[in-house]
């Protein structure tokens, strides 16, 4: 089916009391419509004269004169539906927050909420986090924020979508976005998804005829250029062979009657549609905006439609409301924002001590378990061992036969399971789906394919394809729709085949995903995994061979998880997927056919523990993920043939990091080397080195006071990983290079 572009202003409008009549409104509604308009637009204008006194700091892109999009759009959802927002999003946020008010008491607290997140108040709605761009209320208003990246909410809304889809909530979502968004990458790859999914999503061009100075479609003003060659932005929804539609964006009738028409197209048929609203804002981009790229001319045509004269207007013909009335309404908005303004003012500063609460959820783990896990790691080390030491002894026809017949040995001696880590993580995703019917899977090739590297395979099979979701090719898009659906109470785990690709989704990771539930003032919670792999090992060279941990060790609100065995894969996966924050959890390509032993049973690794692999008195040695298994090779020989005893700590978890199990090996031994696939340069072997040299001791000294020896950084080399299979090899760390470091701080 192929669908046309609406064009509704080209159709007559009915009348408020046709409407009225038909029961599509009360007549209330349109009387509270040109409030909220009105609160608004007084709203705007406060904050753009606070602006220049320098009471609101920072940047403020105001609604002014765009309100009849947000108020008929908000008028047309029902409670429950959900919104998502842009930069400019006040006129969002405050139509939402009236439509959840129940009395008028909660009118004029999210008024004062509002005007004290724009001060930065802790009264705030984000506790003055997140400021104009980032306000959102998630949790009683379903607004999943604003957003300071152009077109970044647009996956999240996907995203959000899909959950309610899947939760069949009969919930629809609306993503307002400007003209400017709709050139961006995650534009088309959220309107792509949204299409081939059949999501109930509307989304809401808000087309003010300029980016932030280049006009969308021409000006006549010499100089400026044109952002597209298309004139409506809405022709785009061809190409997603979804449903177009072009309002009239100053009057909120024409805007209410077609966005209802979507609501209920995306409610009853699962049909995304398009609509583009044709708007204006009085003012610039910001405050400090010249407008040298518009007329005066077109200023004053615009103005002349402006949204509370259009409705006025209407109200006024059709003898709905006198003058006296509309004068009522206008002094009841006015009065509201100034009491709004007054409470900004009086409310009190955040605490600079409060400073970092909020960037995670808090998470803690009972002591008992932390050290029952201390023991199955062992065990399933000591398993492993067994394992590796019958298939030595067998002399089978094939390495496969070999393999099931110490499997089977281990399982009768220990009762546990000998598999790999790649079915390790499929045991993992499969036995947390059973638990949770929250959990869902989604990214390329995870389906039918069973994932790049099978760590997927037959999650198809068993929880069909609502659960385990095969997407485009579209790495922002499935972070960001990971974190919407996130925030929409799924517990979703998305994979990027290759942790390379983790750069096209970073925008959507860090501002969305990791930034979220601070900038919402600890209102949001974003419990996701991103899956993904790194490393060399198959000579596929630098844009499928990197290790870029460090990049994420940097972000707030993120966790970093990094197994090294199939033991520590399913218990970190499984704890990654209950965890309430979002975490990246990183594979290697070159260990998914590894080998090692896991406990029957439901058990979880705590995040956040180091796990002491081989205890020695001579040397620390830190290390994760395949170089934990070098690390071990090389303490083996360095024992036999050096008479060298390394103590070998694989982190697990490179954020949260248990630096305090590094500072009592070190503390013990004198001696730390880091051993890491990662770069050099700020990488995590340097930022471990670094947090053990400061840590202070109960007694007064620190890391630093215990080291007999500089310490050793083993790093990749400073170079793109390069395909050739010696110059590979020679870039990252050795066993060999592992043991002449060990040899050398002994010695030192």
């Amino acid at each position: 089916m192929h669908f046309s572009i609406e064009d509704t202003r080209k159709k007559p409008l009915p009348k408020l009391k046709e409407l009225i009549e038909d029961g599509i409104i009360t007549p209330d509604d349109p009387i509270d419509w040109l409030r909220t308009i009105y609160e608004i637009r007084f709203f705007e204008q406060k904050v753009f004269d606070l602006l220049g006194q320098n009471i609101i700091k920072g940047a403020s892109h105001l609604y002014a004169g765009e309100e009849a999009v947000a108020v008929g759009a908000i008028a047309a959802i029902e409670r429950g539906d959900v919104i998502a927002s842009t930069h400019r999003g006040h006129g969002h946020c405050g139509a939402i927050g009236n439509k959840y008010a129940d009395s008028e008491d909660d009118r004029q607290n999210h008024w004062n909420q509002m005007m004290a997140e724009l001060m930065g108040k802790e009264t705030g709605y984000c506790k003055g986090r997140g400021g104009s761009m980032h306000i959102a209320e998630v949790q009683k208003n379903n607004n999943l924020g604003s957003t300071g990246i152009v077109g970044g909410n647009q996956p999240a809304a996907v995203g959000a979508a899909l959950a309610e889809k899947y939760k069949k909530s009969d919930r629809v979502v609306l993503s307002f976005f400007g003209d400017g968004a709709t050139n961006t990458g995650t534009f088309h790859e959220s309107m792509n998804m949204a299409s081939a999914f059949k999501l109930p999503l509307v989304a809401i061009i808000e087309n003010n005829l300029y980016g932030m100075s280049v006009p969308f479609s021409g000006s006549e003003v010499e100089g400026t250029v044109r952002a597209s060659n298309v004139d409506d932005a809405v022709q785009r929804a061809a190409a997603y062979n979804v449903p177009g539609m072009i309002v009239d964006g100053q009057d909120v009738v024409a805007v209410f009657l077609a966005i209802r028409s979507a609501v209920k197209r995306a409610r009853e048929q699962m049909q995304m549609t398009l609509v583009e609203a044709k708007t204006y804002r009085w003012y610039g981009h910001s405050r400090s905006d010249p407008r040298v790229y518009r007329t005066k001319a077109e200023e004053k045509a615009w103005r002349a439609r402006d949204p509370i004269n259009v409705l006025s207007k209407k109200l006024l013909d059709e003898k709905l409301c006198t003058q006296q009335q509309l004068d009522a309404i206008k002094n009841k908005a006015f009065n509201t924002i100034e009491i709004a303004t007054k409470f900004g003012m009086d409310s009190p500063w955040p605490k600079p001590e409060d400073l970092t609460k909020d960037v995670y959820v808090e998470e803690t783990y009972p002591i008992e378990l932390i050290e029952s896990e201390k023991n199955l790691a062992a065990k399933a080390m000591a398993t492993t061992a067994a394992f590796e030491a019958v298939l030595d002894s067998l002399t089978a026809r094939t390495k496969k036969e070999a393999v099931e017949q110490a499997r089977t040995k281990i399982k009768e001696q220990f009762g546990m399971e000998v598999m790999t880590i790649a079915q390790a993580v499929v045991a993992a995703q499969a036995e947390e789906m059973r638990r949770d019917n929250n959990v869902i899977v989604m990214g390329e090739d995870v389906g039918l394919y069973g994932g790049a590297y099978q760590a997927t395979r037959g999650l198809l099979a068993e929880f069909g394809n609502q659960r385990v979701i095969d997407t485009p090719i579209s790495e922002a898009a499935i972070a960001g729709g990971a974190v919407g659906a996130a925030l929409r109470g799924l517990r979703p785990i998305a994979e990027i085949m290759y942790i390379d690709f983790i750069t096209i989704a970073m925008d959507q990771l860090v501002h969305v995903g990791a930034y979220n539930r601070y900038m919402f003032g600890g209102k949001a919670k974003v419990p996701m995994v991103l899956r993904t792999e790194g490393g060399v090992g198959r000579c596929i060279a630098a844009h499928h061979s990197e290790s870029l941990e460090a990049w994420l060790m940097h972000v707030p609100g993120l966790y970093v998880v990094m197994p090294s065995t199939p033991y520590d894969a399913k218990g970190l996966l499984k704890a990654a997927i209950r965890s309430d924050n979002p975490v990246v959890f990183i594979e290697h390509k070159a260990t998914y056919g590894q080998y090692g032993a896991v406990p029957n049973g439901d058990y979880i690794i705590p995040l956040g523990v180091a796990d002491i692999k081989r205890e020695g008195k001579d040397v620390t040695i830190v290390s994760y993920s395949r170089m934990a298994m070098w690390s071990l090779q090389a303490a083996k020989i360095l024992a036999a043939e050096h008479g060298i005893d390394a103590e070998v700590i694989d982190v697990r978890t490179l954020k949260p990091l248990d630096i305090e199990t590094i500072a009592e090996s070190v503390r013990k031994t004198g001696r730390l080397i880091t051993v890491s696939e990662g770069f050099p340069i700020c990488g995590a072997g340097r930022e471990i080195t670094g947090r053990f040299m400061e840590y202070q001791f109960a007694d007064g000294t620190c890391g630093f006071d215990y080291l007999d020896a500089p310490p050793v950084n083993l790093a990749a080399a400073d170079v793109p990983p390069p395909m050739s299979e010696p110059l590979e090899l020679a870039s990252i760390p050795s066993v060999e290079k592992i043991i002449e470091s060990a040899k050398s701080v002994v010695g030192y």
